[in-house]
């Protein structure tokens, strides 16, 4: 009510103010200042309202909030009457654990005093028992330090066995690792010629019997007489021919192993030809190289087989 009152006297002094501003403008405003007056006075009485109605939540909140903190000062109490109670069962429990030990030990002694006899032979007689398990563990543990000397021995023998193998495994390999590596860098070379000026007939392996040159090779007379040149050596290898004919129209081959690599033809000869044919191949160990006629010719001895190892 009193904000009611305010609200009347704010429009009051709205009215005194209109009237002292003069009849003309009054009257031309007076219908839109009762107008305005009219629609706040209502948005002030809906404030007002809203206002109350704040208040009574307020209210009802302070009455619940009350309404709890009586709540919890009636569940602390009983807390607290729980806890007393507690800490009294807990006193009377221990008075007459007290009392039951006590009587407890007053018995023990009193048993103690009457069977101490009995008592000392049933612990002379556990002493006699406890020695002598005590010798069977000491029997027993000998027996298992004896076996587990026999079976360290034996896995020693066995790791050392194993031990030795691997050695002897390794020292193969590394022979083995140096072996290929000197051969790697041994070096061969030969160079061979015709013997004499002679008549080859047709798929033929010519013989280069006459050595100029020998780096490497060991087993010489099976080249010359056999003409085939086999490799021991792995290895990239320079390969040449130097033909002498004068048979016209003659052809001659250089071979690895049964594959033609190079075929070198003479064509016309006047007098004699010279014919030079070269060729690089990789070669494995047991590889052949031959150098092969492709049709009867003569053959000067001047005509020369060459092979080098390169790497």
């Amino acid at each position: 009510m009193i904000f009611f009152q305010f609200v009347c006297l704010i429009l009051s002094i709205f009215a005194t103010l209109a009237s002292s501003i003069g009849s003309e403008s009054g009257i031309l405003s007076v219908c839109s200042k009762f107008d305005f007056e009219e629609k706040l006075l209502e948005k002030l009485v809906r404030l007002e309202h809203k206002m109350e109605v704040y208040a009574e939540k307020m209210k009802l909140w302070e009455e619940s909030v009350s309404s709890s903190l009586d709540t919890v000062v009636v569940a602390k109490k009983k807390t607290e009457t729980f806890i007393e109670s507690m800490r009294e069962a807990h006193l009377e429990d221990q008075t007459r654990f007290d009392k039951s030990f006590l009587e407890t030990i007053d018995h023990f002694k009193l048993e103690s005093e009457n069977k101490t006899e009995m008592y000392e032979r049933k612990m002379n007689t556990l002493l006699d028992s406890f020695s002598f398990k005590i010798q069977e563990l000491s029997k027993d543990e000998r027996k298992r330090e004896s076996a587990m000397q026999v079976y360290h021995h034996h896995e020693q023998n066995r790791f050392n066995a194993s031990f030795d193998k691997i050695v002897e495994n390794f020292q193969i390999r590394f022979n083995k690792s140096l072996q290929e590596i000197a051969l790697n860098q041994q070096k061969v070379a030969l160079t061979a010629c015709h013997s004499s000026y002679s008549s080859v007939s047709a798929s033929t392996v010519v013989q280069f019997s006459n050595i100029k040159t020998n780096i490497g090779i060991t087993d010489l007379s099976s080249y010359k007489s056999t003409g085939k040149f086999v490799c021991t050596v792995a290895g990239l290898y320079h390969v040449s021919a130097v033909m002498m004919s004068n048979t016209d129209a003659a052809l001659y081959y250089i071979y690895k192993n049964n594959d033609t690599m190079i075929t070198t033809y003479y064509g016309k000869v006047h007098n004699y030809q010279t014919r030079t044919r070269v060729l690089v191949t990789m070669l494995d160990a047991g590889d052949e190289i031959t150098v092969r006629t492709g049709g009867s010719q003569y053959i000067f001895e001047y005509s020369c087989f060459t092979i080098v190892k390169l790497n």
